[in-house]
């Protein structure tokens, strides 16, 4: 074989695809680069073909020829692929590999993680230690490790895994040249095969890859509202809403993702609309576009653009931004067409209504202008809204053949609903707790519920108790600025806080019938700012817990003659706390982006409630995050609530379920009465039930703001101040009784001649008004 002939098969041997070598570029100009250099070899080895061509002796040729054909088949081969890639590299280059090489050459290692079966798992002896664990739910089992997460791999259960890629999960990480979308960790439960087990390092990204021509899905932050690509609903949130493939920009829900087409990009006849209803589940987009509504401030103040979007029977409406005109991921108002709101015509003077949209005429004395007038219409919904007890929304249209297209459509749709006889899934009615024109509901700062017929209000004045019945009120001892009020039935005492120094008080509840007893107070607690109370050893021991910043003081109390206490543990937190419960003996404390468990009765190192060396939780640490609430499903699930998302955790810390809880509106209060939360936002309170996740209701009041820790007394401040129950219409039996119908004449707070602690709220002699035919 000539020398020119060896030449060109040792070229041939050390030809590289140019798939391998794309693991080197590290930027633009490099890949440029090499398509250069390619370029010439490839030149350079048609050259060769030639020269050898025009040698080759006819002997030569019959000793080579098979060798010879072999050769220029595989070169053949080798630069169609060539040109083919070269074609591609250029347009490929300034939009993946400039970003995605410099982190695939930043982190060359990957980790794979995978889950045991329980019984084969190692557990923590120490619960502070650092720990890694998945979840798997289809058996919800965890392998739990010790020492560090880095260095340890589970080779038990291949079912699901999950890749970690280097980036953080903070949305603010991301450079400004990316996509409106933000990609952060999670641990959601997708197809995926099973991969090569691998460690080095721990990233903060999570991707799921699936097999070739499959699509490979993100976890993603929507900075705007999205539709889910398969089921046409709207993917509500504020955070981690859905996913996305990076491939084929598929987007949908993490519930749906294994109900998509398996193919990506998508087929087109695979593909589903931008509108499609399920009548019968309730699911899907059916219109949307942009209109006009009121600002905050009122009509009056003029109107402002909102991005409308009939969804799921219920009509949601986002503020535009005025920097950029673009949607707001928040939603600003909900009407839901399937809750009509029951509200007794006992309580409020109309009866029951339903949802309804109609043109606006001049007679419904909208303070709008006359030539607007042809192109609005209100989209109306019962509720309790002072002064009239129905909550309607004004909407401006871009002309009068939209606003036809929107009424016919909410139209439309309601009829579809009622045809279907869709089931009412609300849980509470609302009712006035009492009446209105009662002085001291004015400045109720904090409330409870003591039975079915009193409730106990704490303001600037005082503590009082309230009989809904007889109308009668009694004032508790002397204190004043009443910040909380809790009640110990177990204890059959009553702890407030109160005065300006934030002071824990004690009461025996003989105090809430009238009798006249001294307070005790606990000294330590001066600048408190909140407290919870429960039991302990089986119910033996009652327990207060008073936080103080960061410092929990926990007593256990006593009652024979005279009210005592005994500090029996004093604990610190990392900062300041934001919630605290008692459960299964246990304190559960909340503070900035994490809650921990502390053992009561026993000594012992805290649980992690969020163990973030679970790399699916480590998303919370990156932007700190309130805490709102925790709530115990079982003895082994927890429901952590924080200021932008619900997460279920087990007792180890670990992530138990792979979808999360999403708010429609950021949240200013959490509450809980089981098996329901009540998410407080500025323009709604959301109903969620926390085993199905399902959100089960919206009631549409603006600025109320919860009274205890059920959410069952509320206080709604908007015009006229009124005290509000919940009545759950799942229970049996009422927790408390409404009160009588009002009867439009001015009471007052009349002072018993007999004591000067007893109120009777009633209409003073002078102005009742005599029956007839006296």
């Amino acid at each position: 074989m000539s020398k020119d002939r060896a030449s060109l098969f040792y070229r041939l041997n050390d030809y590289k695809p140019l798939k391998n070598a794309s693991e080197s570029i590290k930027d633009e100009k490099e890949a440029q680069d090499l398509v250069l250099e390619k370029t010439e070899e490839e030149e350079s080895l048609r050259n060769s073909s030639l020269v050898l061509g025009a040698r080759k002796m006819p002997g030569a040729m019959e000793r080579c020829d098979k060798l010879d054909m072999s050769a220029m088949i595989m070169l053949e081969s080798a630069l169609d692929r060539e040109k083919i890639s070269r074609k591609i590299l250029p347009e490929a280059v300034p939009v993946t590999l400039n970003c995605k090489m410099k982190a695939r050459e930043k982190y060359q290692s990957d980790l794979w993680l995978e889950i045991e079966h329980p019984n084969k798992g190692l557990v923590l002896q120490d619960p502070s230690s650092s720990s890694l664990a998945l979840f798997n739910t289809t058996s919800n089992a965890v392998a739990q490790c010790e020492g560090d997460p880095v260095d340890n791999i589970f080779e038990q259960n291949l079912k699901i895994k999950f890749y970690i890629s280097s980036r953080s999960t903070s949305p603010s990480s991301y450079s400004e040249d990316e996509a409106d979308t933000v990609k952060i960790t999670d641990s959601a439960h997708l197809p995926v095969h099973t991969p090569t087990i691998k460690r080095k390092e721990c990233h903060s990204r999570i991707f799921f890859p699936t097999k070739h021509k499959a699509h490979r899905f993100f976890l993603t932050s929507f900075t705007a509202p999205t539709k889910c690509h398969q089921c046409t609903s709207l993917m509500v949130g504020l955070i981690r809403q859905g996913c996305t493939c990076d491939a084929c920009g598929f987007s949908c829900h993490t519930a749906c993702v294994e109900k998509a087409p398996r193919a990506c990009p998508v087929p087109f006849h695979q593909k589903k609309g931008a509108f499609c209803l399920d009548p019968q589940k309730g699911l899907g987009t059916v219109y949307e576009g942009h209109v006009w509504i009121p600002k905050k401030a009122g009509m009056k103040k003029g109107w402002q653009r909102a991005l409308a979007i009939v969804c799921d029977f219920k009509l949601f409406l986002f503020d535009m931004n005025e920097e950029d005109s673009k949607p707001n991921v928040v939603v600003s108002q909900v009407i839901d067409m399937r809750r009509f709101y029951s509200l007794p015509e006992s309580c409020f003077s109309f009866r029951d209504g339903a949802f309804s949209v109609s043109s606006v005429w001049p007679s419904d004395f909208v303070p709008a202008k006359r030539k607007e007038m042809p192109r609005m219409f209100k989209v109306t919904a019962s509720q309790l809204s002072a002064p009239s007890n129905r909550y309607s929304i004004p909407i401006l249209a871009d002309s009068e053949n939209k606003k036809s297209e929107w009424v016919g459509v909410l139209s439309e749709l309601h009829k579809i609903l009622r045809k279907s006889h869709s089931r009412d899934r609300s849980i509470y009615v609302l009712k006035e707790a009492y009446d209105s024109d009662l002085p001291l509901i004015k400045t109720t700062q904090t409330a409870a519920i003591i039975d079915h017929k009193r409730i106990a209000l704490g303001n600037e004045e005082g503590l009082f108790v309230v009989h809904v019945i007889i109308d009668e009120i009694i004032r508790v001892g002397d204190i004043k600025k009443i910040h909380q009020i809790e009640l110990i039935p177990h204890g059959q005492m009553v702890a407030v806080i109160s005065g300006r120094s934030h002071q824990v008080q004690l009461f025996p509840m003989s105090v809430l019938d009238g009798e006249k007893t001294d307070s005790h107070r606990l000294a330590e607690t001066k600048g408190c700012h909140t407290m919870t109370s429960g039991t302990v050893c089986q119910g033996a021991h009652t327990c207060l817990c008073v936080a103080r910043k960061s410092q929990v003081f926990c007593y256990e109390l006593f009652q024979s003659n005279t009210i005592s206490h005994k500090k029996f543990k004093q604990l610190q937190i990392p900062t300041t706390v934001q919630w605290m419960g008692i459960f299964s003996e246990q304190l559960c404390v909340g503070f900035q982006s994490g809650f921990l468990r502390y053992p009561l009765k026993r000594e012992g190192v805290p649980y992690r409630m969020l163990h973030f060396h679970d790399p699916t939780l480590s998303f919370i640490t990156h932007q700190p995050v309130d805490a709102l609430c925790a709530v115990e499903i079982s003895s082994i699930e927890y429901l952590l609530c924080f200021k932008s998302i619900g997460i279920y955790t087990d007792s180890r810390g670990l992530r138990s379920r792979p979808v999360e809880l999403m708010w429609p509106a950021p949240p200013t209060y959490c509450c809980y009465n089981a098996p329901y939360l009540s998410v407080y936002s500025e323009n709604a309170v959301d109903i969620f039930d926390v085993n199905t996740m399902d959100w089960i209701q919206t009631i549409p009041l603006k600025k109320v703001r919860p009274l205890n820790s059920e959410g069952s007394l509320n206080i709604f401040l908007l015009e006229t101040i009124r005290l509000i129950y919940f009545k759950n219409k799942k229970t049996n039996g009422e927790e408390l009784v409404s009160s009588e119908t009002p009867d439009n004449q001015e009471k007052q707070m009349v002072q018993h001649l007999s004591s000067k602690r007893r109120y009777s709220f009633r209409v003073p002699r002078a102005k009742a008004v005599l029956p007839k035919g006296l």
